[in-house]
């Protein structure tokens, strides 16, 4: 039909580009409209011309305003599970609540996932069950309110077949093997408990962070040698060989599967969660979904045994293996694929998902949590004194409560609202690279105004693997650029806008998808020329389903000749002080007065999410002062950071320095350091990510008033610091006022020295510390004789750092590197000084191509229990001597014994031997050593051979007369045999075993117990455990244990333990030694039918003494029990 000039017509064939659909699309003079409709025909009545018209007129907008209600963004992956069919047939959209849009982001990993619900970018999210215990621990803004599965067999750890068991992976005269997984998921979750359950640590693999798009990638490209993974990445390892290897040792294997690390009692799952603003003002939105992903789960629950629903075959399972991989038509493996998949996962009905003994997600989310602590994945000890309250609170049963049977339990087949065949639009990039930034290159900005784009069109995804700038130009020339983001719908962390001044410092960088609560300051120029904006996204695509969105950005530049406020209050920004926050570079000079910078407005209670801030303070005197008032950021994830010179960081600059400036101090978490001294100029950044900028204080509790305060000043050389800095010394120190007790940045020992020392603390020995820093790396820069260089030898007076142990994996270690031409450390280190090393003593022979060398100890994100860290002594290595030889030196230990001999090597040390104290080297004249141990101990060594001789000849008479007896003693003992070795007759089963129990303890307290049983469980003693045992045997309902106010009741069959003070309980652990004796009895022979049946048949323990009085030939012997062993020891 035409109408006044345009043309309306029904098309099946040609849906907008980008846009998956099978509907019909309504066309209007050449615009899509997108409109979904089960027919082929449109009416327009004469009633709704004027609406239609009133609709064309408005369509620039409706990218911006497409949806009339509340826009709700869920997160989701691309899981083979029942939900997919509420996604892909938009179920939500065609039966809505109210007004509201339903749209589905897919996520790389829940850990993305997290912070874009704590930032609002999402409403509601699936979430692995470690994402959301990390984001629970972090205090992020969410709630758990549905359990959607326990992972089951639905996830592994799949390497090359070669690999045979975890402890392969590690090396063994080969590399270390690259294990991939997403980051803080479930995944990072399974490959940590296998590397802690293998006895390994973090330093006996190479794990890498990667998507899933990337770990298949890897795999075909063979990068990596394995990965933890899911879903499609999962079966695409299985499906390919490794690197497209022929070879049958590069197939894909699966090692170790999720279901597998359950039974250890890492359990996993995902849950649905939502952020606390979305669950306050639209629990009805969060009702109405968990409600739709419950009846699907429990239609997969119910059919997929009993009927062909969910067969491979089916409507169901098609639309799911359309969702797991984006394709209109999925092939035959893949729908097979899918079908197996599914069944993989275990489905929790509503009502289990309530009850604590089917799942206890509160403990479950503090384990995890706990565990990610121990793994260094997060840096706050998340066992605070809010622990048990604050687990329990995450866990949002109020959706589930309020359900009905009659909301999850209908089957879909008699749903008439529910259809499998409907399709929901899919958000593509359009083909080809028409929409990756066509407009990019050099612009003129008027008074007047420019608009430009990413380039992207509604309802296309913006452009992949974008790197694209736009360089303003003002005119006139002498004006200032003003930039207006009037759009920005990017993925955060990485996709996103930055704006730099002409001079390539940053003004300003933005990510991730700003409402209409949001709103952007104007950007502005802080000197008159050209500025440039960048654009850019990676590899990955949300792939957006249902209700799409017009995504990518669009900014308005400007000219004025206005410069920008230059009098904002620290803390604040935009071209009139009217942003909360900082943003960009700021160049500070400092002068004799403090001035001030902030992370955000005084009063402003949380500093911005994905801040990235920088501050060039330049001093026109030789040191510049520091000192910070406030400080609460979070911990390990968030930081400010202080570097040498004037030069910006890479991030700070459009383009990367040719050198990275130096790192001279980094500040975490909220203990205030002191004040601060270091050689002006120097430049601060300050940088969070998106999740929890909260600080947690010492008591666990969050700080309310997040952010830093620093202040700074000049000091002229007449100020409180010594003439060249006292903390030099032999090496040169970033910190020029010796204010920390603990080393920072680089640390350069001039000239070239056969010997030297080095400390983890900093201007006194490691002795005197109490716990070396987290996320600190220090560098010693130094270089000894290369003439002849073998190796390096090390000794350390003090070494307390921290060592990989059971349930703990720590990088923390001392690694020496050679120095390439740049003065920075090259290729792999040649020595590696680990925690736990006992003595601390260490010899290292390798080829040298220098003398040059750096030591580089970088420390992770916590000390379960406090480090003091190390003093290390080095020597060269020359010849096949030892330290000290041919050029090297003598070093004797604290008043003890010499660590590199110098009896031996004294002359190599010209007759001097260096006894180092935590300051210096005093020396001791060796000729005085020698004259004395000749002219005394020489002679009363001779005194004591003559005594010695006269007293062996008196004791040789009685040693003949011993000699005799022990002769008649050994004739009386032949037969004597300790049994090393249990054996069973074939016809006598072994005697029933014991059992051992076990209470479970505190995540907070488990660094208390030395014999602790993965994860939580602390043995009983033995008294208590027989008593535990014997109860449980003889059927007792309960048993008394302790004495008051220490007093417990144990329920044996029930395996719990009460506090009869408290009422608080315990899980207990009963581990019966039954089975595992057996397998170390050996059966025995068949009773030898020579001998009397009534002959009776010793069973006897490992440890027992027997007198064998006749053995046969056959193995048999006849003899008797002379020694029981003891009834603790193992075996029969």
């Amino acid at each position: 039909a035409k109408f006044h000039g345009f043309e309306l017509r029904s098309e099946t064939g040609a849906a907008p580009q980008g846009v998956r659909r099978r509907d019909a699309v309504l066309r209007v003079a050449g615009s899509d409209l997108g409109l979904p409709h089960s027919s082929l025909h449109y009416q327009i009545k004469p009633t709704c011309y004027q609406t239609m018209l009133a609709r064309l007129a408005l369509l620039p907008a409706l990218a911006a305003a497409a949806c009339a209600g509340k826009q709700v963004r869920v997160g989701t992956f691309g899981d083979t599970n029942p939900e997919a069919l509420v996604v892909m047939s938009d179920w939500l959209n065609t039966n809505k609540v109210a007004n509201e849009c339903w749209t589905f982001y897919r996520q790389p990993s829940g850990g993305l996932s997290i912070a874009k619900l704590d930032s609002g970018d999402l409403d509601m999210a699936l979430l692995g069950s470690t994402p959301y215990a990390a984001a629970a621990a972090r205090r992020g803004r969410l709630k758990a309110v549905s359990v959607a599965h326990l992972k089951g067999s639905s996830q592994a750890l799949v390497t090359r077949a070669r690999f045979n068991e975890p402890k392969d992976l590690a090396p063994n005269g080969t590399a270390k093997a690259t294990i991939a997984t997403p980051r803080t998921s479930t995944t990072h979750y399974i490959a940590l408990a296998v590397i802690a359950n293998a006895r390994m640590d973090l330093t006996d693999v190479n794990l890498v962070f990667m998507s899933p798009n990337e770990i298949m990638a890897a795999w075909d490209a063979g990068t990596i040698d394995g990965a933890c993974a899911w879903g499609t990445a999962m079966q695409h390892m299985l499906n390919n060989p490794w690197g497209g290897s022929a070879a049958a040792d590069d197939k894909g294997r699966q090692m170790v599967s999720a279901s597998t690390v359950a039974e250890w009692d890492y359990r996993t799952g995902n849950v649905v969660a939502a952020s606390d603003d979305f669950i306050a003002n639209h629990a009805d939105l969060v009702e109405y979904l968990v409600a739709a992903f419950e009846r699907t789960r429990h239609d997969y629950r119910i059919n997929s045994l009993t009927s062909d629903k969910w067969a491979d075959d089916s409507d169901y399972n098609e639309v799911v293996a359309r969702f797991a991989t984006l394709s209109d038509t999925p092939t035959s493996q893949e729908k097979t694929d899918t079908y197996e998949l599914l069944a993989r996962f275990e489905y929790l009905s509503v009502e289990d998902q309530l009850k604590a003994d089917k799942i206890d997600l509160p403990k479950m989310t503090q384990d995890s949590a706990y565990f990610f602590y121990e793994q260094k994945v997060l840096a706050e000890d998340p066992s605070g004194a809010d622990q048990v309250s604050h687990y329990e609170n995450y866990y949002d049963k109020t959706i589930l409560t309020g359900l009905t049977t009659s909301d999850y339990e209908p089957l879909l087949a008699t749903d008439t609202a529910f259809s499998a065949t409907n399709e929901a639009d899919v958000q593509e990039e359009a083909a080809g690279d028409g929409d990756k930034c066509p407009t990019a290159g050099s612009r003129t900005a008027t008074t007047g105004g420019t608009t430009f784009t990413d380039g992207s069109s509604s309802p296309n995804a913006y452009a992949a693997g974008a790197d694209c700038k736009w360089t303003i130009n003002p005119s006139p020339s002498s004006y200032y650029v003003n930039i207006d983001i009037t759009k920005l719908m990017s993925e955060q962390p990485v996709d996103g806008l930055e704006v730099y001044d002409k001079d390539g410092d940053l003004l300003a960088a933005f990510t991730g998808r700003l409402t209409s609560t949001v709103t952007l300051p104007q950007i502005r120029s802080s000197v008159a020329g050209a500025v440039t904006v960048r654009w850019s996204t990676d590899n990955y695509d949300e792939n957006a389903i249902g209700e799409l969105e017009d995504v990518g950005f669009e900014a308005t530049a400007s000219a004025g000749m206005s410069a920008p406020n230059t009098g904002c209050a620290a803390g604040t920004s935009g071209a009139s002080c009217e942003y909360d926050y900082c943003l960009g570079v700021v160049d500070e000079a400092s002068a004799t007065l403090a001035n001030t910078i902030r992370s955000q407005a005084a009063g402003t209670s949380a500093y911005a999410p994905n801040s990235r801030c920088g501050w060039r303070i330049t001093s026109t005197t030789a040191h510049v002062e520091l000192k910070f008032t406030e400080l609460a950021i979070e911990n390990g994830f968030d930081f400010v950071k202080i570097y040498e010179g004037a030069t910006a960081p890479t991030g700070f600059s459009l383009t990367a320095p040719a050198a990275e400036p130096k790192l001279l101090y980094a500040a975490t978490g909220s203990t205030l350091p002191p004040k601060l001294v270091f050689a002006a100029p120097v430049f601060v950044t300050f940088e969070s990510d998106g999740l929890g900028n909260t600080a947690v204080k010492s008591d666990g509790t969050p700080d309310s008033n997040g952010g830093f305060d620093l202040k700074y000043r000049s000091l002229s050389s007449s100020s409180d610091i010594r003439a060249n800095g006292i903390c030099d010394g032999d090496w040169t120190s970033p910190i020029k006022n010796c204010a920390l007790d603990h080393c920072t940045g680089d640390a350069v020992r001039a000239g070239v020295h056969s010997h030297g020392s080095f400390s983890s603390s900093s201007g006194k020995s490691a002795a005197d510390a109490t716990d070396y820093l987290a996320k600190t790396t220090c560098r010693w820069f130094f270089e000894v004789p290369d003439g002849g260089l073998a190796g390096l030898s090390f000794r350390a007076p003090v070494w307390d750092v921290e060592a990989s142990g059971t349930l703990t994996s720590t990088t923390d270690a001392v690694e020496i590197y050679q120095q390439g031409d740049d003065g920075a450390p090259s290729g792999d280190a040649v020595a590696t000084l680990k925690g736990g090393d006992d003595p601390a003593d260490w010899d290292f022979d390798f080829s040298a191509t220098s003398g040059k060398f750096v030591a580089v100890f970088a420390s992770d994100l916590n000390n379960p229990v406090p480090k003091k860290g190390f003093d290390l002594v080095y020597a060269g290595k020359y010849g096949s001597a030892d330290a000290g030889a041919n050029g090297g030196f003598c070093l004797c230990d604290f008043g003890g014994n010499c660590a590199w001999p110098c009896d031996e090597e004294a002359p190599a040390c010209g007759g001097t031997c260096h006894v180092p104290t935590s300051k210096d080297e005093a020396e001791i004249d060796l000729g005085l050593l020698y004259g004395l141990v000749f002219g005394l101990f020489v002679p009363l060594l001779c005194v004591i051979g003559l005594a010695f001789a006269r007293y062996r000849r008196k004791i040789q008479g009685k040693l003949k007369g011993e000699r005799a007896e022990l002769k008649k003693f050994k004739d009386s003992i032949v037969g004597m045999r300790v049994v090393t070795k249990a054996v069973a007759p074939a016809a006598l089963p072994p005697p029933p075993g014991t059992a051992r129990w076990y209470w479970q303890e505190s995540a907070p307290r488990l660094h208390t117990h030395a014999n602790l049983k993965p994860p939580h469980w602390v043995p009983y003693d033995a008294s208590t455990s027989a008593a535990l045992e014997e109860s449980f045997q003889k059927g007792w309902e309960t048993i008394l244990i302790g004495t008051a106010p220490r007093q417990y009741k144990i329920y044996p069959r029930r395996m719990k333990q009460v506090n009869e003070a408290t009422g608080f309980e315990r899980e207990l652990l009963r581990e019966a030694t039954a089975a595992r004796q057996a397998a170390d009895v050996e059966s025995g022979a068949p009773r030898p039918p020579d001998v009397d049946p009534d002959e009776p048949c010793m069973v006897l323990r490992v440890g027992s003494i027997v007198q064998i009085a006749r053995q046969r030939e056959d193995g048999w012997a006849f003899g008797s029990l002379t020694m029981e062993a003891p009834v603790t020891q193992p075996g029969l």
